[in-house]
């Protein structure tokens, strides 16, 4: 029993490593959950990655359409990655639970910066603006920034785990609820290599692999199974 345990532990942790993926049209007044014309962009795929050897986290949102900033016919957009450190208190901003950073921007402009919210500390650093390509807004945080700095003057973004809020106009878009969501390990010096793909047509995986993806959760699906088969009491 503690081996199929084990098991069914590690296969569910999968989903919670690779890019996440939002329903279209799913747009709701903020705080009610009611459904609403989505004058918020609608957020469709999450890519986050760890990059620069796990000392910068990377996220790529993707939205329906195309974004204007500043949209002159629309409140700003507010993005916030919720982010929970595992290793500090968690804490309650508003509704949102289970979190000890964010990490906001709001399109007031394509040069505002992002800003970083420690929340127990009651403090905020503000970095770069995100990159804007059409549908994507690319948020990069270095995690001495987001984290602390350790000793080596860097910190390792891996032990963090991540949520998204959209919010414009009093409508709202999330992903996640609390921060549950792993940071991939990206091998590749660009996160461009990973963009999901601009077709309408093709479901929007976040990193454009994903028969890859599925067929490598089969596979790891069938390993375990032959390994509890194997090595199971008799």
């Amino acid at each position: 029993m503690k081996r199929i345990a084990a098991a069914l532990a590690l296969l569910a942790a999968v989903p919670l490593l690779v890019a996440a993926r939002d329903p279209r049209g799913d747009v709701t007044v903020c705080g009610s959950g009611a459904a609403t014309e989505a004058t918020t962009p609608d957020l469709v795929a999450v890519d986050a990655s760890a990059q620069e050897l796990g000392t910068a986290a990377v996220w790529r949102l993707t939205f329906a359409e195309p974004l204007d900033v500043p949209d002159p016919a629309a409140a700003p957009l507010r993005i916030d990655i919720l982010v929970r450190d595992p290793r500090l208190p968690a804490a309650t901003v508003g509704t949102e639970s289970g979190l000890n950073r964010i990490v906001r921007w709001d399109a007031t402009s394509v040069d505002a910066p992002v800003v970083i919210k420690w929340i127990t500390d009651h403090s905020q650093t503000p970095f770069n603006p995100p990159v804007i390509e059409g549908d994507t807004v690319e948020l990069r945080v270095p995690g001495r920034i987001l984290l602390g700095e350790s000793a080596n003057g860097s910190e390792s973004v891996q032990r963090l785990r991540w949520s998204v809020l959209v919010r414009g106009g009093g409508r709202c878009d999330g992903l996640g609820g609390r921060p549950v969501f792993r940071l991939r390990d990206a091998t590749a010096s660009s996160p461009r290599a990973h963009a999901p793909s601009p077709s309408a047509e093709t479901p929007r995986t976040g990193t454009g692999r994903g028969p890859a993806m599925i067929a490598g959760m089969i596979g790891l699906g069938l390993l375990m199974l032959w390994g509890l088969r194997r090595f199971a009491p008799r």
